[in-house]
């Protein structure tokens, strides 16, 4: 039997976490809390990433997410925005999270992405800050 190919992905985006901020925390709700991040984009394009991920953790761990983003490229910026759910964190303290948006960019060069919607999985590791994400545009 032949093995199927996982589709690759269109960017792999590589994210350090520069600053946390906790909104509220709650024995009933559980924590809401605003990350910011900065990183490196590989694939269809090159380029630097920052972000901003609104989190809802709930009491069980899950949690619910949204995300406002800016990317700078040799061919000018893009800017996006989106949200997403998560798992609870693994015993390695990885929570896996999948989330969908959309993307756009006031660059010519980067017109064909205007409007175009993504969908994400992410890798997020909570001990280390650190959060690998690829996307792949529909």
């Amino acid at each position: 039997m032949a093995k199927i190919k996982a589709k690759k992905s269109d960017l792999m985006i590589k994210v350090n976490v520069t600053s946390t901020r906790l909104v509220d925390v709650s024995q009933e709700t559980g924590v809401r809390s605003e990350l910011t991040s900065r990183g490196t984009i590989t694939g269809k394009y090159r380029g630097i990433h920052w972000d901003t991920v609104e989190v809802h953790t709930n009491k069980d761990g899950t949690s619910a997410w949204s995300v406002k983003f800016i990317q700078m490229t040799n061919n000018g910026m893009l800017f996006g925005s989106g949200n997403g759910t998560g798992d609870a964190p693994n015993a390695r303290g990885i929570a896996k999270m999948r989330g969908e948006g959309e993307i756009y960019s006031p660059s010519p060069k980067l017109a064909e992405f205007n409007g175009k919607r993504w969908v994400c999985e992410v890798d997020n590791n909570l001990l280390t800050d650190r959060a690998t994400i690829t996307v792949n545009f529909q």
